[in-house]
């Protein structure tokens, strides 16, 4: 899962905060021009008197070359949406794995962009993870306009190690901002916000200057049909969605109230877990290794769903579960390239008053909880 910069500490808080040319065409008429005929001997001949008349002169001027339409620009979202899943193929686990055939996500499209605070060349992932992305918030677009969504780093062109992250190796990891609110309840672009249990959070900007916050609430609806929409979209093929736990209390709340499917929720309610990081300001999606990329060297974790293993039993496929081996050489390197709490809390210098309140409050919740639930452990 992505390495959060705000575990326990202000430090992800600023993290986050993160014509067509005419042608011309020229027609010259002809001018035929006949001379007089002279005085001829009557011994002429046919041909002598042929050579003798004047020639009839004809005059056009050429037009020229209309110059040729510039070809438009090609639509990097159309490019994106007409490609297979063969296109691209991970490999290994999501925390210690590479991608071939990497896809680039849009730096903008209908009802989305790429956060440009975060690095270009981080949103690099598998063909089925950036387009599932792109079509899901073109539904929101298309039914609830207005907002957009924000996404952060997927992962890198060739996968492997990514800075401030723990995985996003292997093209099947995504981090998203929530849809979020401003005071008066109209649309704000996300900057990562850390939503608290009654749905608002504050973007503390410089955590010394109290002057500078912005109130700004969870926008669940929009949040909550961009889920449904994730997971019409991929199927058995989603495998988590990470976040905090009362922010998924809240989108299963605006999943209610818009009578969305009961299968839909249900599914939902069964990947959503908040890890050991508490995932409150952006919700981390993963998918599992494509059927093709299982023969690949493709690494799932667990929980393996009942409704995938049958969807790979009808294949005749399994899971390949990530080698013990793979784990530890992953968990040693997350710690050479992640912030802990106390490198956090020291880069973020002072801090205002409600900055420590609130981590103060957000102690309360950045406990993993154990709910009991069948795939959260």
């Amino acid at each position: 899962m992505g390495a959060y910069r705000l575990i326990a500490s202000c430090a992800l808080l600023a993290a986050c905060r993160g014509e067509p040319s005419a042608a011309r065409s020229q027609h010259a008429s002809a001018v035929a021009a006949q001379g007089a005929c002279c005085e001829v001997a009557t011994t002429a001949s046919s041909a002598q008197l042929a050579m003798a008349a004047p020639a009839v002169a004809t005059s056009q001027t050429a037009a020229p070359n209309p110059r040729p339409e510039p070809a438009p620009a090609p639509d990097p979202v159309a490019a994106l949406l007409a490609l297979g899943g063969e296109h691209s193929t991970s490999l290994g686990a999501p925390g210690n794995g590479s991608v071939r055939g990497a896809v680039a996500l849009p730096e903008r499209g209908p009802g989305f962009l790429h956060n440009p605070k975060r690095p270009a060349g981080a949103r690099y992932g598998t063909v089925e993870l950036v387009q599932a992305i792109v079509r899901a918030a073109a539904v929101v677009e298309r039914e609830l306009p207005g907002s957009g969504l924000v996404v952060n780093d997927i992962g890198l062109e060739g996968g492997g190690r990514i800075a401030q992250h723990g995985s996003h190796q292997s093209g099947r990891d995504a981090d998203i901002l929530f849809y979020v609110l401003d005071r008066e309840r109209q649309p704000l672009p996300s900057v990562g916000v850390p939503i608290e249990p009654d749905g608002t959070g504050y973007d503390y900007k410089e955590l010394h200057v109290p002057d500078d916050d912005v109130l700004v609430r969870l926008d669940a609806p929009r949040t909550w049909r961009f889920m449904q929409a994730l997971i019409e979209d991929r199927g058995e093929q989603l495998q988590r969605i990470f976040l905090v736990e009362h922010v998924r209390a809240m989108l299963l709340a605006a999943a209610e109230k818009q009578r969305a499917p009961a299968a839909i929720r249900e599914r939902f309610g069964a990947l959503t877990c908040q890890p050991g990081t508490p995932h409150d300001d952006h919700m981390h999606v993963r998918l599992f290794c494509t059927p093709e990329d299982i023969a690949q060297g493709c690494y799932d974790k667990p929980p393996i769903y009942p409704w995938q293993r049958d969807a790979l039993a009808a294949l005749g496929l399994a899971a390949v579960l990530e080698p013990p081996s793979n784990r530890a050489q992953r968990n040693a390197e997350v710690e050479e390239r992640t912030t802990s709490p106390a490198e956090a809390r020291a880069k973020a210098g002072p801090m205002h008053k409600t900055v420590r309140q609130f981590l103060k409050r957000r102690e309360a919740w950045l406990k993993q909880p154990h709910p009991g639930r069948e795939y959260c452990k």
